[in-house]
């Protein structure tokens, strides 16, 4: 019986590892350690990630000072 038991075994493995589902979860955390132990990869980070704002203002900032000029009366045209 030891016999059936090492067969069903190396047939539910071979499933497993021809599995793209199982290929998939592996990569992903795979990737998920390998961001952790040494950052994010730059090529990853493309289009409009690439810019990280840092200190920058946003949206409400500029509004908030835009406003405050107008209360003053000076003007920022250019």
């Amino acid at each position: 019986m030891s016999w059936l038991r090492a067969a069903v075994e190396l047939w539910l493995i071979q499933k497993l590892i021809s599995s793209p589902t199982f290929h998939r979860g592996v990569r992903r955390i795979h990737k998920g350690v390998h961001e952790f132990r040494h950052g994010k990869d730059p090529a990853d980070m493309g289009g409009t990630k690439i810019d990280v704002p840092g200190g920058e203002k946003g949206f409400l900032g500029h509004f908030i000072d835009e406003l405050k000029e107008q209360i003053r009366g000076t003007s920022t045209k250019k």
